[in-house]
């Protein structure tokens, strides 16, 4: 069996309403957990530039309670599957995204090869500050290909509040993903 790529990314919120403005500098400033992860992987959907032979895209819900979306979704991957997670992080960095929890060293490689060029940081563990468990952890239960896209975050908790994010970082995710899905179909 040939294996997938799934990208993954919650959908649901710890927010009650949820804001969004463009700050003095031009950044997103808002509820951003995990919306702006959401919109960067729904733009990559529709940018026409993944072909979905062997890629699924899932938004899954519960991440911010017991992750049960993920778990659901976990029931359907095969250990031979690979994982992109796509959610927000604080790591503070200049660079426009980071990958993180990539130990598996054929992970590092093919992403390495996938975002070539690209501006991103990348680490074997997770040194965000304000959070170190997401739905990569579920996937990993099974599965050794996985990692996760974060998109950076700054100001604030972004699990209990508002926080900026600079809008070449939802566009740098967005790329991510589309160069990460033709790559993967290319071995």
């Amino acid at each position: 069996m040939k294996p997938t790529l799934l990208i993954s990314c919650h959908a649901d919120t710890g927010f009650k309403t949820h804001r969004l403005s463009i700050d003095k500098s031009g950044n997103y400033f808002g509820h951003l957990d995990n919306f702006i992860g959401v919109y960067a992987v729904m733009q990559a959907y529709f940018s026409g530039k993944i072909n979905y032979g062997n890629v699924r895209i899932e938004l899954t819900y519960g991440e911010e309670d017991g992750m049960e979306g993920a778990y659901k979704v976990l029931k359907s991957l095969h250990k031979n599957d690979v994982v992109i997670v796509v959610d927000v992080t604080g790591i503070p960095t200049k660079k426009d995204i980071t990958i993180e929890k990539c130990s598996d060293k054929r992970m590092q490689h093919f992403i390495k090869g996938a975002l070539d060029g690209m501006s991103y940081d990348l680490f074997e563990d997770c040194p965000d500050p304000i959070a170190d468990e997401d739905e990569s952890d579920v996937y990993r239960e099974k599965l050794t290909k996985v990692c996760f896209l974060g998109i950076p975050c700054f100001g604030g908790d972004y699990n209990e509040g508002m926080v900026s994010s600079r809008p070449k970082s939802a566009k740098a995710a967005e790329q991510a993903v589309a160069r990460i899905a033709k790559a993967f179909q290319k071995e």
